[in-house]
């Protein structure tokens, strides 16, 4: 009987370290390198070039989408698909609003701070 509660606590443990793991990695992912190409979408909108607004924008979306999916990713994400509709409905303040909302998030990213640290 004991052999058979260590071998289903083994593998539980076994199971939540792997859960643990998992949940953990996208909370260190990194999406500043898409500050850079939003930046440009942001100086599009406010030339009030509406084509190179939409253009960079439809790009920047394809770029979000290829991270990892996590919290800050889908947030991203979600702001960009509405300055790309804002875009094509010809409201570049708002897109750019948008945009600019999506920047602060990019540059929120990286390592979580608390707990400490050194």
């Amino acid at each position: 009987m004991k052999l058979k509660i260590a071998f289903w606590v083994a593998v539980l443990s076994a199971f939540l370290t792997g859960v643990g793991h998992t949940a953990g990695g996208p909370m260190n992912e990194d999406l500043t390198p898409l500050t850079a190409p939003a930046q440009k979408v942001v100086e599009a909108g406010k030339r009030g070039d509406g084509e190179a607004f939409l253009t960079e924008a439809r790009d920047l979306l394809a770029k979000a989408k290829e991270f990892a999916p996590s919290a800050a990713q889908q947030r991203i994400v979600g702001k960009l698909k509405i300055a790309v509709a804002e875009g094509k409905d010809g409201k570049l303040p708002e897109g750019v609003q948008a945009v600019e909302e999506a920047m602060t998030d990019m540059k929120k990213s990286g390592p979580p701070k608390f707990g400490g640290g050194t």
